[in-house]
């Protein structure tokens, strides 16, 4: 029990203090490859953007810290033969590596945590801070449609010739309501608006436009209004017309379901959201994997290879994996792979190598 403790307090300290120089070097090279956007701008938006940019920048060096803190800890202590020791007194390899493996799952579980509770807000702040920088030209931030139709169910369809989702207000708007597939209700508008009073429920209000119904006898009732409230003939949110969010990286698993089951009734390809709904779960386990790819390498001392030859073996190995990973997902978004296959075949093949490697090495 005492060298489970130092072999995991070991591992824990290294990888804390890789954590913290990483995020350092990261921030650094960001905020001078960003020097002009934030020279133009007031501190606080930098200060902020970069508050906001950090469990981000955790979720992207946290597998490359994990290696080097396997290999600098583990393989420290294979170096010096305390490996050797414990292995010698009848404990098997894997039982001795258990502890650093559990913490490995357990630190995969909490970045699958964190990419759903902290980072969808995260990044969401992040981008619309940086929205009017050079950055709005990689990744556009849709804030208005025109000339465009939403098919929100087999129920109510929209017609709209302009929408802005920062007001959340629209002009020239027709929506019709069907009753099992036969036209029930139709509204012509000049504008229309989201209203959300407090504590209450939101709804639409349309202005200045026309009602008809269409009676089961084949008479059509027509009547003007000024204001119409649709109130709970209408369950369309304002975000199912533009969402705020328009990435996978500012949603959690639940806003990407709900957005593909939009996009889907509107005839819209959804093959970019699938991909990231499942690399939702999939990511993760790339922390888990590189544990196990690391211990691998380095937890029994050998003398025709160092230390830095198996970091050398490690960092190509991590690097390959991360290509593999952005190519399936590539792959899953542009349709060449389902998106399922596309977010987890990174994992499923060095999942593989792993497993094959660590068997190897236990058995040498």
């Amino acid at each position: 029990m005492k060298f489970s403790r130092y072999l995991v307090w070991n591992f824990l300290k290294t990888l804390l203090l890789l954590l913290f120089s990483l995020i350092i070097i990261f921030v650094v090279i960001d905020f001078m490859g960003n020097i002009r956007q934030w020279l133009t701008r007031e501190m606080k938006e930098a200060v902020d953007y970069y508050w906001n940019y950090l469990p981000y920048i955790v979720y992207l060096v946290s597998p490359v810290a994990l290696l080097i803190s396997v290999i600098v800890s583990i393989g420290g202590m294979a170096r010096h033969l305390e490996m050797t020791a414990i292995q010698a007194s009848g404990r098997s390899p894997l039982l001795t590596l258990m502890p650093v493996f559990w913490v490995a799952l357990f630190l995969a579980a909490a970045s699958w945590w964190m990419s759903e509770k902290i980072l969808p807000d995260a990044n969401h702040r992040r981008f619309e801070i940086m929205q009017t920088s050079q950055q709005q030209k990689k990744n556009a931030r849709v804030k208005y449609k025109a000339d465009f139709v939403f098919i929100d169910s087999d129920r109510v369809s929209w017609f709209l010739k302009h929408y802005s989702g920062v007001t959340k207000s629209g002009r020239d708007v027709l929506i019709l309501i069907r009753n099992n597939g036969e036209l029930e209700e139709r509204f012509d508008a000049k504008g229309i608006r989201w209203e959300e009073p407090k504590n209450k429920e939101g709804y639409w209000v349309l202005e200045n436009g026309y009602h008809r119904r269409f009676a089961e006898d084949g008479t059509i009732l027509v009547r003007s209004f000024e204001s119409e409230i649709m109130g709970r003939r209408i369950r369309t949110q304002p975000e199912d017309l533009i969402n705020e969010r328009q990435t996978g990286d500012e949603m959690d698993s639940k806003m990407i379901s709900r957005r593909i089951e939009v996009l889907k009734r509107s005839g819209e390809d959804t093959k970019v959201l699938e991909t990231a709904f499942h690399f939702k779960y999939a990511g993760p386990w790339m922390n888990f994997i590189i544990v196990l790819i690391g211990a691998s390498l380095c937890h029994r001392f050998s003398r025709s290879g160092g230390l830095s030859q198996k970091f050398g073996v490690g960092v190509l190995l991590v690097f390959i994996y991360y290509i593999v990973i952005r190519v399936g997902l590539k792959m899953g978004e542009n349709g060449a792979l389902t998106p399922f296959l596309g977010a987890w075949i990174g994992h499923f093949i060095f999942g593989t190598v792993a497993i094959i490697m660590l068997y190897r090495s236990f058995r040498l």
